[in-house]
């Protein structure tokens, strides 16, 4: 079986370099992107070192979602999402099409093949977390975002819905002991006790 994006690395017939080279090349980011330049994009930057939360509240959420999901899903951590021509994301945890991400080879999907993104905010990556990322997120299409916040080292979730104009996320729930959802799927994780 191939996936969407094998079809889209495809040559092409009607001309020009065709194939992965051409199609990855317009994937590559503008100058000044890659290096925090003016007009840098937030995809693909270096990051600081994790905290110990955000490594465990991102491995129990996957592991958690993995628990739970349909047999067409698959929670992935730490995979890149094309948003566009030239904006990639890395999410913490992103719930994707079980094709996409049976293909061991695969680098990256496409948000049409990602249902669910969540980001686990930390200090040096709040603004993004909470503002840059859900708008892009939301211009790309993919229906369900998740905010995982922090109070005294205990998570906490505000899970979002794109709005029926596709404009943006609407605020579905705040969750503090129990993140408890009907979409994607039906979901209950008790964030008290992620696994770690």
């Amino acid at each position: 079986m191939t996936s969407v994006l094998d079809d889209w690395l495809q040559p092409r017939p009607e001309g020009g370099a065709g194939g992965i080279s051409d199609r990855l090349s317009r994937l590559r980011p503008a100058p000044g992107e890659r290096d925090g330049g003016a007009g840098a994009d937030p995809g693909l930057v270096p990051t600081a070192a994790q905290t110990r939360f955000h490594e465990r509240v991102t491995y129990g959420l996957r592991t958690a979602l993995n628990t739970q999901v349909p047999g067409d899903l698959v929670a992935v951590s730490r995979m890149d999402i094309l948003l566009g021509p030239q904006r990639r994301a890395r999410p913490d945890v992103s719930l994707v099409d079980d094709l996409a991400a049976a293909d061991d080879r695969r680098t990256c999907y496409l948000a049409e093949e990602v249902r669910l993104v969540v980001e686990v905010v930390g200090p040096d990556s709040a603004d993004r977390d909470r503002d840059v990322w859900p708008r892009y997120y939301a211009a790309a299409g993919i229906p369900y975002f998740w905010r995982v916040e922090s109070t005294e080292g205990r998570p906490f979730v505000y899970s979002f819905a794109l709005g029926a104009d596709g404009a943006g996320y609407q605020v579905t729930g705040v969750h503090h002991t129990r993140l408890t959802v009907d979409v994607p799927f039906p979901i209950d994780i008790d964030l008290e006790r992620l696994p770690r």
